[in-house]
């Protein structure tokens, strides 16, 4: 049967040994993000030509007689009754 002293003993082992893992990872986790930032900056850094934003195309808009609603010039318009 195990004593009392023995299950703490235990207990403390296994949560020493947790948290050493979960800070082992931690620091790990955050080497390879500081080189993700770095390169992210780096790459920021470099000059970028300028992108004109593209407008878009405008269209010129006939009225229906029957219906009165606006539509594009060209394209087929059925009426709603």
């Amino acid at each position: 049967m195990l004593s009392f002293s023995q299950i703490l003993f235990t207990a403390l082992v296994i949560v020493v040994v947790w948290q050493a893992s979960r800070f082992l990872g931690r620091k790990g986790a955050n080497q390879n993000n500081r080189e993700n930032v770095r390169a992210h900056w780096t790459e920021r850094m470099k000059p970028r030509r300028k992108v004109q934003p593209e407008h878009p195309a405008a269209q010129d808009m006939e009225k229906c007689p029957h219906c009165g609603v606006y539509h594009a010039e060209g394209l087929a318009h059925r009426c709603q009754d």
